[in-house]
Formats: structure tokens, sequence, C-alpha cells
């Protein structure tokens, strides 16, 4: 089986709302009172903290292929700098 990439950005979101569903589980269970307006900052906070992590993780597999790619001699090494 081929191992592939870490998807940062699903892993987030996955992260984000296990932890508002154990949230709200612990919340019903105790009686402790959640404030509602706090939930959709929480989320949007998390979720775009996973969307700066994929964005990183990305550059980074781009950089990469490029210097290997430059390293075998290939032409082709996309994205160019055009001030090169």
């Amino acid at each position: 089986m081929r191992q592939h990439e870490t998807d940062y950005l699903s892993l987030a979101a996955g992260l984000v709302f296990t932890a508002l569903g154990v949230l709200l589980t612990i919340s019903a269970a105790t009686g402790w009172n959640i404030d509602g307006r706090w939930i959709a900052p929480i989320v949007l906070i998390g979720l775009g903290g996973g969307g700066v992590a994929a964005s990183l993780a990305a550059s980074k597999r781009q950089q990469q292929r490029t210097e290997v790619a430059a390293a075998e001699g290939g032409a082709d090494t996309w994205p160019t700098d055009p001030f090169a």
C-alpha cells in the first residue's frame, strides 16, 4: 500500500469538530453552560490554522520536487523564478 501525504486541512477540521462534539457532550452531561458566541470563532480559528499548515506543507513539497528535478538535470523545474 502506497503511503499518501498528510492532508492537514482535513486533519484540522476533524480535530476541531471532534473537540466540539466532545465539549458539547460534556456540557450536556454535566450541566456546564457553553456560551454559543465562542463556537464559531473557535471553529474558524482551528480551520484557519489547518489551512496555514496545509499551505506550508504544499509549499515545502513543491520546493522538494523542484530541487529533485534540478538535481536530475530536468529542464522542467516549474515554477521558475522570473528574476533568475
